[in-house]
């Protein structure tokens, strides 16, 4: 009885007292350093903190206190933070409350639990952090004893990634396709490393990429700088799509400590219609009586088929109809004549139709041709003059 209280005497004193919190603590430690107590040698610099996390003879006692404690952390991962974590000094206040603190009695380690601070000044300490098994912790260690104590600092934050991209739902030929990525860390703690790749779909081509991208094995690769929590970086190609259709894009991030994640678009290159009419009169000018063949020849310029297309010709008031044929076949009304309605015409494809017409009386005739079809909202119209006289 008369050891244990000379010990009690020494580190701390078994009644219950208030902290400066006023919350209730189950000891206080008065002094640090007795030889008696003192977990090791007292420590003049970091790099002896790190001896003491090294010696081989300590190491037990480490392992023994925080069992003490009921520590549900790996000693491997605190070990390997006393070898390279950034060891900083710092104080333990006056009132200073610790979940634990190490000693010794009677030479063995000994963990007290619930220890608060009540010297007459404050305590010059070393500390460092690290994390194990999904938890942070900082390590804590006076200078004078060695008598190390452990801090629980919550969960340890971990990064999240998110990605979304973007492009024009449409385009015309000849733009170029943008795509961009946005790479938003939605969690609590920051992503060191953030690789982005987007795969470029067939027809398509990188013209130039922000932020140091380059194409590697048939993708655009970005490698971004640390993203912190609630941060974004956004990246951008620009593309030449050597066809028309639908462009898909199928992105992915992935992070050191985040999974994979996938984002998609797409942009459509829509074709444009461009229709050429053209008349034309074979004889001209014609003697009344005579017969006039005309060619009219539709053909798509553009780069997207022309749907439904007819062709509607009105003769003069001197011209009479003969005959007539062509890619279509041809109804007659009065001086009116239509083509039968091509469903599709393709881009570069052409159509075409001749007509034979007699010069009934002397004039300065005009056959007149529209054009209808899908694309164009009011008629292409042509006019072809033939002198009949």
């Amino acid at each position: 009885m008369k050891s244990a209280t000379r010990w009690l005497g020494v580190l701390a004193a078994c009644a219950v007292i208030g902290t400066s919190e006023g919350v209730l603590a189950e000891h206080r430690a008065t002094f640090l350093g007795h030889p008696a107590t003192r977990f090791a040698d007292p420590l003049v610099a970091s790099e002896d903190l790190r001896w003491r996390f090294r010696d081989p003879k300590l190491k037990p006692d480490f392992a023994e206190v925080l069992r003490q404690w009921g520590w549900q952390g790996r000693l491997d991962d605190l070990f390997a933070a006393a070898e390279k974590a950034e060891i900083v000094p710092v104080e333990i206040p006056v009132g200073g409350r610790m979940p634990f603190m190490s000693t010794r009695r009677g030479g063995k380690a000994v963990c007290l639990k619930d220890v608060v601070w009540v010297g007459e000044k404050p305590a010059p300490a070393f500390a460092f952090n690290f994390t194990s098994l999904g938890r942070r912790y900082r390590c804590v260690t006076p200078q004078a004893c060695s008598n190390f104590f452990v801090e629980d600092l919550g969960v340890e934050p971990k990064p999240a990634l998110a990605i979304d991209c973007s492009t024009p739902k449409e385009l015309l030929p000849g733009r170029p396709i943008k795509v961009c990525l946005t790479v938003r860390n939605t969690g609590d703690g920051p992503e060191s490393k953030v690789k982005v790749r987007l795969p470029l779909p067939e027809g398509a081509s990188l013209k130039e990429a922000t932020l140091g991208g380059v194409e590697e094995s048939g993708q655009i690769v970005w490698n971004l700088d640390a993203v912190g929590a609630g941060g974004s970086q956004e990246v951008c190609a620009m593309l030449v799509a050597a066809r028309l259709g639908t462009f898909g894009f199928s992105a992915s991030a992935t992070g050191s400590q985040s999974a994979e994640v996938k984002t998609s678009c797409e942009t459509f290159i829509r074709g444009v219609p461009a229709i050429l009419l053209e008349i034309v009169d074979l004889e001209d000018p014609i003697e009344v009586g005579g017969q006039v063949n005309y060619v009219i020849k539709v053909m798509n310029q553009g780069s997207a088929p022309g749907t439904k297309v007819r062709v509607r010709c009105i003769l003069a008031d001197s011209q009479e109809y003969i005959s007539g044929s062509g890619s279509t076949a041809i109804g007659v009304q009065g001086r009116v004549l239509t083509t039968e309605v091509i469903a599709s015409l393709a881009p570069k494809d052409s159509a075409e139709w001749r007509l034979s017409v007699r010069a009934a009386k002397e004039d300065d005739a005009r056959f007149s041709v529209e054009l209808t079809s899908d694309q164009f909202e009011t008629p292409i119209r042509e006019n072809e003059s033939t002198r009949q006289y």
